[in-house]
């Protein structure tokens, strides 16, 4: 049996976190690994719901706070994490490990594989620090980095955190089109840099979907999305797009569902745009799936994105997908027929939603396509095991 060691920040809802979590329940099928996970701070809701299988621990030195925000610590506790904070703006985020390195211990237990789920983030950030634990707190034979992002859209292509990528014996990109981004940034590493995918609970999503599925307006055509709303997730662009609709006729609704800081800028905006009665933001939602289950097409305006869960959870419920043309977008959509992938511009998204809502026939086809798809962890679990073939 393989022991393997995943560490990560926390398990708080969000994209990595949800990444994590899918990828224990699917690799619990497979009785060929020990799993460890190690967090920063044990905390977040999807710790509710692990496999029982996994052994879940806890830093107890000072990498425990790059696991919580600062609101969530009181007393000396905010004041040390405040500290190590200013000293990250002000000289940098290696700055800053290398003091917390002085008093985390190292771990006494030795792993056949240790797995830094969660990569470094700008260099003037308090935010990462798993794969400088891994490094240099964690004894075992292989040492895997993940990497979740686009490395130079999401501005983490800098000299210090390629120095740490390549300390690295595998960096696991969650796509190909990831990998080759990183790759083109770092050709060095194109041997030791490998693609492997998200994985999901497809069972899970299937049965969410089922628990009081949103009923919609059926002389409309229902456009979804489900995205944080902050600035990459470029939903003016598709406010613009969905009053170009509108405007030419398509009795069209989009339905959002998500919050975030750019979340009342938007609702201004529909406003503005004349089509708040076309545009209904439902904030964040427990169970997101209900409401794209029965939707027409499913809508991706990002600026960039790296390899979007929401896109295969979209297909596993046999709705289409427009989406501009993000790093991984080609493979998981083009590649499977599932959908439509434009340019990313406004203008290309505009002309591309006005194309697929005003033909009813067309918009019919992808859905059926999607629906044949299918949708299994087969490749991404290949892609795991891949990991640690030797």
């Amino acid at each position: 049996m393989k022991k393997v060691l995943i560490v990560n920040n926390n398990m708080k809802v969000g994209g990595v976190q949800k990444s994590l979590y899918n990828l224990l329940w699917s690799i619990d099928t497979v009785k060929e690994y020990d799993v460890t996970l190690l967090l920063f701070h044990k905390t977040g809701a999807y710790l509710d719901d692990l496999p029982s299988t996994v052994r879940v621990i806890e830093c107890r030195g000072p990498f425990r706070f790059l696991g919580r925000d600062q609101g969530e610590f009181h007393g000396v506790e905010a004041l040390v994490r405040g500290g190590f904070a200013a000293l990250c703006k002000l000289f940098g985020r290696p700055f800053a490990v290398r003091l917390m390195l002085l008093g985390q211990p190292r771990l006494k237990e030795s792993f056949d594989y240790a797995v830094s789920f969660l990569h470094n983030g700008r260099v003037k950030s308090f935010y990462g620090g798993v794969p400088d634990f891994v490094l240099h707190r964690v004894r075992a034979k292989k040492k895997i980095v993940f990497l979740h992002g686009d490395y130079r859209a999401s501005g983490v292509n800098s000299r210090v955190n390629n120095r740490t990528m390549a300390k690295f014996d595998t960096v696991a990109a969650c796509s190909e089109g990831c990998r080759d981004v990183f790759v083109q940034a770092l050709p060095q590493m194109a041997e030791r840099a490998v693609a492997v995918r998200n994985c999901h609970r497809y069972d899970k999503i299937r049965e969410m979907a089922q628990d009081d599925p949103f009923v919609y307006d059926t002389a409309r055509v229902n456009v979804v999305t489900v995205a944080r709303l902050t600035h990459e997730k470029g939903i003016e662009r598709g406010l613009a797009a969905v009053a170009n609709a509108v405007a030419r006729g398509v009795p069209l609704t989009w339905h959002i569902v998500g919050d975030g800081a750019k979340r009342a800028e938007w609702e201004r905006l529909a406003e503005t745009l004349g089509v708040a009665e076309h545009v209904v933001f439902y904030g964040e939602q427990a169970n997101p799936y209900r409401y794209v289950k029965n939707a027409d097409l499913f809508m991706l305006p990002s600026y960039h994105e790296a390899a979007p869960m929401v896109i295969d959870e979209a297909c596993a419920l046999g709705v289409p997908i427009l989406t501009t043309a993000t790093t991984s977008a080609h493979e998981m959509v083009t590649a499977r027929a599932c959908g439509v992938v434009c340019e990313n511009t406004e203008e290309a998204l505009v002309e591309a939603l006005y194309r697929l809502v005003a033909d009813p026939a067309t918009l019919a086809e992808y859905k059926e396509k999607t629906a044949s798809a299918g949708a299994d962890n087969r490749t991404a679990l290949a892609q795991w095991d891949a990991l640690f073939g030797e």
